[in-house]
């Protein structure tokens, strides 16, 4: 079982943990622009379960505030630059993807994304508008996610394939 310990700690570059032990009276977590402390009293306490779902449940809703954020305005911003109209973004928990974008123009996001480096954050955005001028992943649609991707639009998808969303899975 997968489990918070004051060993655990994200690195990503929009997405930073660590835990600190400091006389807090249970677990406490803040977020600032460097990203997350959690501050707890003992070790012990950091077995509890209850606790270890608090905790899960903490991490996705600073996660969710950071794609919001910034994530968000970026897709926006890339939208724009490419000439293309978003009807509405949405933040989800999704687990077995990273986007989606429906044929009505809305993009969903996975609050997961911070957990990838800004170039595959990147790659995802323009996955997920490329969906925007072809609802496929045909070959005009590799071509098009092509020359926004610098011809590396299979090599990022490959390079995906080494991140996942278990880290705030507990089991």
């Amino acid at each position: 079982m997968k489990r918070f310990t004051p060993e655990t700690h994200i690195d990503a570059e929009d997405f930073r943990l660590r835990f600190e032990q400091k006389d807090v009276s249970y677990v406490r977590a803040e977020m600032d622009e460097a990203g997350i402390v959690c501050y707890y009293q003992s070790a012990e306490i950091l077995k509890d379960k209850d606790i270890q779902a608090w905790i899960t449940k903490t991490l996705e809703a600073f996660a969710r505030k950071r794609v919001k954020a910034r994530l968000v305005p970026r897709l926006l911003n890339m939208a724009k630059e490419r000439g293309l109209t978003v009807n509405a973004v949405k933040v989800s928990s999704a687990k077995g993807r990273w986007g989606s974008c429906s044929s009505k123009g809305n993009i969903n996001l996975s609050l997961y994304l911070v957990l990838l480096p800004h170039h595959l954050q990147n790659y995802v955005l323009q996955h997920e508008l490329t969906h925007l001028l072809e609802m496929n992943h045909s070959p005009r649609f590799w071509a098009r996610l092509d020359e926004v991707c610098a011809g590396k639009a299979k090599a990022l998808r490959k390079e995906m394939r080494g991140y996942d969303t278990s880290f705030f899975q507990q089991s």
